[in-house]
């Protein structure tokens, strides 16, 4: 009987565990490779965000930041203003927002 509770004990708390959300986290960096800090969410998070912030010309970037974050809602914070452009990017699997460029998939609710 006791075996059976610690097993079951088990059981519930590897759930728990597999449920919980993980993303990469950064706070402005200039470089993705800065980015690769790996955190557990809180509980009222369902988003891995990705905010990349930059300026350039064509494929030439001139300046780039880098913000990753749990979340508890997907922003929708995608615009491009002449050479700027600010996207965001969510997505809500472990450690899904490993990218720094939200490629075609921008921010979705």
């Amino acid at each position: 009987m006791k075996a059976s509770l610690i097993v079951l004990l088990a059981l519930v708390l590897y759930a728990e565990q597999a449920k919980a959300l993980w993303c990469y986290t950064c706070e402005w960096e200039q470089s993705n490779w800065r980015c690769l800090k790996a955190v557990k969410c809180s509980d009222k998070d369902e988003y891995c965000v990705t905010n990349v912030a930059s300026v350039g010309i064509g494929f030439l970037t001139l300046w780039k930041r880098i913000t990753k974050k749990c979340s508890e809602t997907c922003p929708h914070h995608n615009f491009s203003l002449g050479l700027a452009s600010y996207t965001s990017s969510c997505c809500q699997t472990f450690l899904c927002n490993l990218s720094a460029c939200p490629g075609p998939k921008l921010a979705r609710q």
